[in-house]
Order: C-alpha cells, then sequence, then structure tokens
C-alpha cells in the first residue's frame, strides 16, 4: 500500500489513529446516550463503525504475494539475476546525480543563509 521508504511511518501513524480512535469509544458511547437519553445509541454507533469497516475492506486491494512498491525484486535465476543488477546499476548513477544537485542547491542556500547573518550583524 506505501511505499518502502514510508512504510513503517505510515504504519505508526495508522495504529496510532486507530488507537485513538479505539480509545474514545467508551467516552463517545456515554456521551451518545447521555445526550439522546437512547440505551441504543452504542448499538448504532457500532453500526456505522462497522459500515466504514466494511467500505474499507471491499475498496481494499490484496497485496498479499506481490512485489512491495519500493522494494528490490529477487531473482528467480541468474539471467534475471543479472538484469536487475544491471537496472539498479543504472539507478544508481541517477541517484547520486540528484544527490550531488541536492548538495549543492543546499550549499548554495546555506552561503546565503550565511552572508544574511552576517549582514544583519554589521
Amino acid at each position: 500500500m506505501f511505499p518502502t521508504h514510508i512504510r513503517y511511518s505510515a504504519l505508526a501513524s495508522a495504529f496510532n489513529i486507530s488507537s485513538l480512535i479505539a480509545g474514545l469509544t467508551p467516552t463517545l458511547a456515554a456521551w451518545l446516550m447521555k445526550t439522546t437519553n437512547n440505551l441504543c445509541m452504542l448499538a448504532y454507533y457500532l453500526m456505522v463503525v462497522a459500515v466504514i469497516g466494511l467500505i474499507t475492506v471491499i475498496y481494499m486491494k490484496e497485496k498479499a504475494n506481490k512485489p512491495l512498491r519500493g522494494t528490490t525484486s529477487a531473482a528467480s535465476g541468474l539471467e534475471e539475476a543479472r538484469e536487475i543488477l544491471q537496472e539498479h546499476h543504472d539507478n544508481i548513477e541517477q541517484k547520486i546525480e540528484d544527490i550531488d544537485e541536492e548538495i549543492a542547491r543546499l550549499e548554495v542556500k546555506c552561503k546565503n543563509m550565511v552572508q544574511k547573518h552576517l549582514d544583519i550583524n554589521e
């Protein structure tokens, strides 16, 4: 569902949000029953949550036995391993160029910030 480089952050965020919602359920249920004076309000609340879960399950795509986005595929043979290695070699060169460009951009930004700081202090 998420690319490799953000998967763990997304999983942690989803877990924390779920914990927050689950932790608020008793308080919300008590508040709903008190304000409506209807003891069945908890059942209505649970039905709404169940429908949300059902809709999520229906529209969520199955990811079992499929490679995750951003991960390296495992080769089934020597020729496929060579192809994967060549592909990663080509990508590494592009990534190095991108990193070099980012470093150059940040160095210029740093020099500008230092110059501004020196101008302010004079």
